[in-house]
């Protein structure tokens, strides 16, 4: 009897050690999912302080996505994370931006296609010669498979796209007298250092000269070179106007640039901060487009009624089929100039 009441007491004080073990193993569990959300949290609301680097001066339109940028990210995270602006190419050109944010040495940066284009040439598309009509086109496009696929292929350069920017159409200034096609031949034009860009005015007749755009203004004064292509934007807050009187309306290249982040710098943040530098990215690109348009239609006003220069207007179609040979010199271009045309 004894030894029976022995093993029923026994297996009693059995039970209740696995039960007590079952529990302490379940709490521990749900005591770390707490750590780790306590930890998240704690993490979300650490001060993280982001360098953010572009080229431009703080009146640009770049300048004005960027603080926009900036505003949005403090604003979503409660002040937690801030942002530094460092304009006028305070942190090098934007070739050293690209590369900054590949190393993680800048956090955020406004990159043109240009200059995206030599990391991942298909963004060389936005470069060829009158693809596209309207802006309209451009932000469909941006915002669509075409948009897609380039920032798939920015990711695998290790730049991270948060939203595709734009500065409008580039049109020619000159100190010779244009007014038609013929006369740009033999011109001597500053362009980007961009292959495509070059071709379009050769095909055009002129002479493109790649160059700095710091160099630019020196070599117009000089003249080193007779005229330039760039934004209204670009060409009132360069005083371009000084050294060339007239504005030749070519439109031939509508400029966009990607809103670039480092995959460094955005691994390193927890979810939750992740979705604000998104969100910050979108709304950026909302207020940079509407600058955009609003500031380079002001820029034509201003550099005709206050500053004198006169517009030519040429014969686009014209223009259109003395380029038109350009796509032929970048067939792996042509599906996703399809694609691009197909928002028309």
């Amino acid at each position: 009897m004894k030894r029976k009441l022995l093993s029923v007491l026994l297996a009693g004080v059995m039970c209740t050690g696995l039960m007590a073990c079952g529990g302490s193993s379940s709490d521990a569990a749900a005591s770390a999912e707490e750590t780790e959300a306590t930890e998240d949290d704690a993490s979300a609301s650490a001060e993280i302080t982001l360098k953010l680097a572009h080229a431009d001066n703080e009146t640009s339109i770049f300048h004005q996505g960027s603080l926009a940028f900036k505003e949005k990210l403090e604003e979503l995270s409660g002040g937690t994370m801030t942002v530094e602006i460092y304009p006028n190419g305070q942190l090098g050109s934007l070739a050293d931006a690209a590369q900054g944010i590949q190393m993680g040495t800048i956090d955020v940066a406004p990159i043109s296609s240009t200059v995206l284009a030599n990391f991942s040439p298909s963004i060389g598309v936005y470069d060829l010669p009158f693809i596209i009509e309207n802006e309209q086109q451009a932000y469909d496009s941006l915002d669509g498979e075409v948009g897609e696929a380039l920032t798939a292929e920015l990711e695998s350069n290790s730049m991270l796209c948060k939203g595709w920017w734009t500065m409008g159409y580039r049109n020619v200034t000159t100190s010779k007298e244009t007014t038609s096609i013929d006369d740009l031949k033999g011109q001597k034009i500053r362009t980007q250092n961009s292959e495509i860009q070059m071709a379009i005015f050769t095909a055009l007749g002129a002479d493109p000269t790649p160059m700095d755009f710091s160099e630019l203004f020196t070599a117009l004064q000089q003249k080193t070179v007779d005229g330039q292509e760039n934004p209204y934007v670009n060409i009132l807050q360069s005083n371009i106007f000084e050294v060339n009187d007239t504005i030749v309306e070519t439109e031939h290249v509508y400029q966009v640039a990607g809103l670039l982040v480092s995959p460094k710098t955005y691994e390193g943040l927890t979810d939750a901060q992740k979705r604000w530098v998104d969100e910050a990215g979108a709304y950026s690109t909302t207020v940079e487009r509407e600058a955009c348009t609003a500031d380079n239609e002001k820029a034509k006003e201003t550099l005709v009624n206050n500053h004198g220069m006169k517009v030519v207007e040429l014969d686009k179609q014209e223009l259109q089929k003395r380029t038109e040979g350009v796509y032929d010199d970048y067939p792996d271009l042509k599906d996703l100039a399809d694609k691009v045309k197909s928002y028309k």
